[in-house]
């Protein structure tokens, strides 16, 4: 278990944190020095992803509710707990989009330093091909060079892009207890709706996760949310 703390705010980590970021990074297939390499990158740009999104909600529940403040990172993502703290649905409605909103943040500040060193339209078209795919054309080879020449660090780009808004919009939707899920259950009434919705939305990220994006633990994810909304849909009565 490792622990420390930042901006005050203790934060632990669970052991099968990394053993499922590793895995998502590629740990069994990973059989060459450059894999492992690739490996660690992606790992290290999910550790701070993910404690930049953690510290938002915990920054944030700070100033707004008080409380003590902590943070969790477990094989599933992470925590944050204000212990103590008094929120107003407004209050808590910013507390939770403060997580989602770290990291969307966080991503524009890396694609604005690039900007600033390479262009905003190289850089667009970076990052277009980064979350899209898209094949958009380089206006000039500064960015081109830089990723030639520095191919690990085009690597740990690629994933802290891909990671921050991917992850963002995922856990954005109306799941429990993913942020959307909890921002769901603020608005939507009664609260038996939210699981509702909660596993519908989940069965249908499994079903893509499985047929379309080919990964096996966005279905086990996803599925197991699902089946997680539904047994608190029927705990639940309609209010």
């Amino acid at each position: 278990m490792i622990r420390f703390s930042i901006f005050g705010i203790p934060v632990e980590i669970q052991p099968f944190f990394w053993v499922v970021a590793a895995l998502m990074g590629g740990a069994l297939t990973a059989d060459t020095r450059e894999a492992m390499f690739a490996m660690t990158l992606f790992i290290l740009a999910a550790f701070i992803s993910i404690l930049i999104h953690e510290l938002g909600h915990a920054l944030t529940g700070r100033k707004l509710g008080g409380g003590h403040a902590k943070i969790l990172l477990t094989p599933f993502g992470g925590l944050a707990f204000n212990q103590g703290g008094r929120f107003d649905r407004r209050q808590r409605f910013l507390m939770i989009a403060a997580g989602p909103g770290a990291g969307f943040l966080f991503l524009i500040v890396i694609l604005a330093m690039l900007s600033f060193a390479y262009g905003v339209s190289d850089v667009l078209a970076f990052s277009a091909r980064v979350l899209f795919g898209l094949r958009l054309p380089f206006h000039s080879i500064g960015l081109v060079s830089f990723l030639q020449e520095k191919p690990y660090m085009h690597l740990l780009l690629d994933h802290l892009l891909w990671i921050n808004f991917w992850w963002g919009v995922v856990n954005l939707l109306p799941v429990k207890p993913l942020d959307g899920g909890q921002i769901a259950e603020l608005f939507v009434r009664p609260q038996r709706r939210v699981f509702l919705i909660g596993m519908i939305a989940a069965a249908f990220m499994a079903v893509l996760g499985l047929l379309w994006l080919g990964s096996t633990y966005t279905a086990v994810l996803f599925g197991f949310l699902a089946w997680r909304n539904y047994r608190d849909m029927q705990e639940v009565r309609w209010q």
